[in-house]
């Protein structure tokens, strides 16, 4: 595997632009007793369905409670969010372990600090009626990625690695974007693959696409988007970072309870994420399907019941440590469990679950 995320310069002026503005803000990171603390996160994907949570959270004042001043700082790929958290430019980070783990193997001390998406969201995928019916027919094709800064594009190397295929000696990958623009990819034939995930996946399916879908079991067994930190923010701000976990717990919980009324608090919250020429019933059907999709993955071995919102199991570190280097996303062995801790899952934990069951079964009444 020749590409390395972690080196990347694939950052955008707009990505550049919008951390320096929030590094120019002299108050982040600080706050008073009577103020809430600003927290800059980076959100390497765009407002939809499959972060209705983080809209929950904001609109029902989770954050708020919890003294955090959330502001979303959207980064379009996973390595600018790395590259945001180890400058200083934002406080907390969202990305699949990929580039954590490059990140980790080039000498940056980063900390997992919540198990956001307990199950894996990423594979590839073909048309169901088309050429590529078994792993080893991608030998020779494009394969469509969001951007080549894509965490899902380390992941599809390594799940094609398994039968012997190599990028850019066996197979390429391209940018075709998300959305229409990359169903139309593949519906064309531009690209015979796409590497995205699961709620993409959902919508298409949604729209009458048939799929094919590959994986590998390694890749099946482990976590996916979690969120991240530097040390430094971790020892100086802990009850931040708690509270930042706390409200993402209820409002996974919130969603999962009545996810209808989770996608309409996020059409009110952020108007844009209402589609053009649909009705918000027409919307709503085909965003309920990818989000319970997704909804699957964030409730995988019931945390609520079992106090582990947050939380990284051991063997999955070991997993995705053994994964990694195998797949060829980091050269050489890491000690993954040193950065995964799992030291405020207790503190993640610590909120009323029946009266946030409550609040998501009475919404709207």
């Amino acid at each position: 595997m020749s590409r390395k995320l972690a080196v990347s310069t694939l950052v955008t002026a707009t990505t550049v632009s919008l951390l320096a503005a929030c590094a120019s803000d002299p108050g982040a990171g600080e706050a008073s007793a009577e103020e809430p603390t600003l927290v800059r996160f980076g959100l390497p994907t765009q407002m939809g369905a499959n972060n209705s949570p983080m809209a929950v959270a904001e609109h029902l004042g989770y954050f708020d409670e919890e003294g955090v001043d959330l502001q979303i700082v959207y980064t379009d790929e996973s390595v600018a969010a790395v590259q945001g958290v180890n400058s200083g430019n934002l406080e907390i980070g969202s990305t699949p372990p990929e580039p954590l783990w490059q990140s980790i193997e080039q000498g940056n001390d980063i900390q997992l600090v919540y198990n956001y998406i307990r199950e894996q969201t990423g594979s590839i995928v073909s048309l169901a009626d088309g050429p590529i019916q078994d792993l080893e027919d991608f030998e020779g094709a494009l394969i469509g990625q969001q951007s080549l800064g894509s965490s899902n594009l380390l992941l599809s190397n390594g799940i094609l690695a398994s039968v012997g295929l190599e990028e850019d000696r066996d197979f390429q990958n391209i940018a075709v974007g998300v959305g229409a623009a990359a169903l139309q990819a593949l519906d064309s034939g531009q690209v015979q693959g796409l590497s995205l995930w699961d709620t993409e996946y959902a919508a298409f399916e949604a729209a009458g696409t048939e799929l094919n879908y590959f994986t590998t079991p390694e890749v099946e067994s482990l976590f996916s988007t979690t969120y991240f930190v530097t040390p430094d923010y971790l020892e100086e701000s802990p009850e931040a970072i708690a509270g930042f976990g706390r409200a993402m717990a209820k409002a996974t919980l919130f969603t999962a309870t009545n996810p209808e009324a989770a996608l309409q608090i996020m059409y009110e919250e952020y108007p844009d994420t209402r589609l053009a020429g649909m009705s918000e019933d027409e919307q709503l059907e085909i965003d309920l399907i990818a989000l319970e999709r997704r909804l699957a993955l964030l409730v995988a071995g019931d945390p609520q019941g079992q106090g582990t919102w947050g939380e990284y199991a051991p063997a999955a570190i070991e997993s995705w440590a053994d994964f990694a280097l195998e797949a060829g996303i980091i050269g050489s062995d890491i000690d993954a469990a040193a950065y995964a801790q799992n030291t405020l899952v207790e503190a993640y934990n610590d909120f009323d679950g029946e009266a946030v069951i409550a609040e998501a079964e009475g919404w709207g009444e």
